[in-house]
């Protein structure tokens, strides 16, 4: 009778963790809970469907396919489905310093800042000597609904754009102010290749072909 008691006393803490989150096992093959959990609006992923991924690995430098893959925003980690017994794996910027999904490519070890650490996964979005980054992050937000007691929790996303240039990041604002202000040793060539071509600050697509006319117009330097 007692053996039994303690026995089940001991499965109490798995039940609870099963009954929040269904579990995937992490790359180095240890048990964790997925991060959408049932009662929690949103979606902690970028994208909730997988799509072909790759990893490079930190151990070898060497590129791994995977058929599903999807990225954690909230937790910062590649997830994938593995083939031969469909359970979801884990890793993160310990084990890979890059990775890919579809045509994106997201990388780590740039230098921290705000919230970010050189472990941080950004989306880079042009990647020549100046960068373009996009940090896609989830938050969980919990708040109190008006007229009512219950909390209610939620994954909002964000995104951030940084550019990095000479070795500094610099979050930078989807306006000409912010932009002129990073690249303020070219800014009137760049306000006029800007307004001769009728761009706009605030798209993406753009402000990498601002980016590609930066550089093209800033001589490398020459190491002493």
């Amino acid at each position: 009778m007692w053996f039994k008691l303690i026995f089940l006393l001991l499965l109490l803490p798995f039940y609870f963790l099963k009954a929040q989150g269904r579990f995937v096992s992490k790359g180095d093959g240890q048990p964790a809970l997925e991060t959408k959990s049932s009662g929690i609006e949103g979606t902690p992923y970028l994208n909730d469907s997988f799509v072909e991924g790759e990893t490079k690995s930190r151990q070898n430098g060497k590129w791994y396919r995977y058929p599903k893959a999807r990225f954690d925003a909230y937790k910062n980690e590649f997830e994938y489905e593995q083939p031969s017994t469909a359970k979801l794996l884990r890793l993160d910027a310990a084990q890979i310093s890059e990775f890919k999904l579809n045509q994106a490519t997201f990388r780590c070890g740039f230098p921290p800042i705000d919230e970010q650490g050189p472990r941080h996964f950004y989306q880079v979005l042009y990647d020549e000597r100046t960068k373009l980054l996009k940090n896609n992050r989830t938050k969980l937000i919990t708040e109190t609904e008006f007229g009512s007691v219950v909390k209610a929790s939620k994954f909002v996303r964000e995104e951030e754009l940084y550019i990095v240039k000479e070795g500094q990041i610099i979050r930078i604002k989807r306006k000409k102010s912010a932009v002129l202000e990073v690249l303020s040793d070219k800014a009137s060539m760049i306000a006029e290749f800007v307004k001769s071509n009728r761009l706009d600050y605030s798209v993406e697509s753009d402000l990498i072909k601002i980016l590609e006319f930066y550089d093209r117009e800033t001589p490398v330097k020459q190491e002493k």
